[in-house]
Formats: C-alpha cells, sequence, structure tokens
C-alpha cells in the first residue's frame, strides 16, 4: 500500500473541495441566509450526490456518460432545467415569508440534484479517481469506492466547518438583508447552478 498517494490525495481533495465554486457558495449563503440546520441538510444533500457518484463509479455506470454524449447531453439539460425551474419559481413567488418553510424543507434535495443532475460531476469521478490507486493487490473497484469514501468525508467536513462559520454571521446577515432581498439572492443562486452545470 502507498501511503503516500493516500496523503496526496487527501490533500488534493481538501484544496478542491475549499476551491471557490457554486456547492461551498451555495452552503455559505444558505447557512447564512436560513441558519445552520439549512446548511447542515444542504451539505448532506450535496456529499450524497457525491458519494452516489463514487458508486456510479465503482460500478461501471458514469463510463456510460463518459462514452455517449447522448445521455451526458440528457442529464446536463435535464440540470440545467430543473434549476431553471427553481430560478423563475422562487424569483416569482409571492408572499416570500408565508412560503419560506417549504423553502427549507426543501434544501438536502436541493443539494442532492445539485451533483446528481450534473454529469460533469460523474466525469470527474472518471478521470481523478484513477490517478490515486494505492494498492497493487487490491481490486480496482474497492480501491475507487475507498477513495470516494475519503471524498466524502473531507467534502462533509469542510462543508459543516463552513456551515458553522457561517451560522455566526446569520442574525447579521437578517438584520442587513430583508425578505424580498433574500428572495432575488435565492434566486440568483439557482440561476448560476443552472449556468454551471450547461456550461
Amino acid at each position: 500500500m502507498q501511503i503516500d498517494v493516500i496523503i496526496t490525495f487527501i490533500f488534493s481533495v481538501f484544496f478542491l473541495t475549499i476551491t471557490p465554486g457554486p456547492d461551498i457558495a451555495y452552503v455559505f449563503f444558505k447557512s447564512v441566509s436560513h441558519g445552520k440546520n439549512e446548511g447542515f441538510k444542504l451539505t448532506f444533500g450535496l456529499t450524497t450526490g457525491l458519494f452516489i457518484h463514487t458508486l456510479l463509479v465503482v460500478f461501471g455506470v458514469s463510463k456510460i456518460l463518459n462514452s455517449n454524449e447522448i445521455y451526458f447531453d440528457i442529464i446536463k439539460y435535464f440540470g440545467f432545467l430543473y434549476f431553471m425551474y427553481l430560478f423563475f419559481t422562487s424569483f416569482f413567488k409571492k408572499n416570500y415569508i408565508k412560503n419560506e418553510g417549504k423553502f427549507k424543507r426543501n434544501s438536502f434535495i436541493t443539494g442532492l440534484m445539485m451533483n446528481l443532475l450534473n454529469p460533469k460531476v460523474a466525469i470527474f469521478f472518471i478521470a481523478f479517481l484513477p490517478g490515486f490507486i494505492f494498492d497493487d493487490s487490491l481490486s480496482i473497484n474497492l480501491q475507487f469506492f475507498i477513495l470516494g469514501l475519503i471524498f466524502w468525508f473531507i467534502a462533509t467536513s469542510v462543508f459543516l466547518l463552513v456551515t458553522i462559520f457561517s451560522e455566526k454571521i446569520n442574525s447579521s446577515f437578517e438584520n442587513f438583508v430583508n425578505k424580498e432581498i433574500l428572495k432575488y439572492l435565492q434566486s440568483l443562486m439557482y440561476f448560476f447552478i443552472a449556468v454551471y452545470i450547461l456550461i
């Protein structure tokens, strides 16, 4: 077993996770605007998606996306349309304060869909994990699974820390931003996620 490969993988995943992107930005926004409980739900939704992508790599399903552009495009456009739907429904939603509870219950599903409906995540795992095979005797699929678990643990830990930190300024944020502005900020997050998946 090559411990140095695992250590390199851990550091690589850590720096990839803390790199500014739509996932960590949305975790920060959700935690600041709705509190740590919603940040936790979103975090576990996102990282559950990562874990499922790991299983898809282990069972070879992700290779289909990589080899067939039609399947890749179907998932990509569906993901784009899903988050554009969230953008329009939240942007034009009336009585935002009254419906805010319903909004909150969707945090886990939103995080899960952010990863599952982004085929680039599947392709990333196909390209990334094989570069860190660390043992000549273990099966490749088992090593992919172990690496995926490490990735899941690090990403979950980082997102949870972001959530806890962000929640500290929740009250200040609520005093500064009213509910109407919050609605538009939430809508913009959905819009940027949709564009990110598309391009």
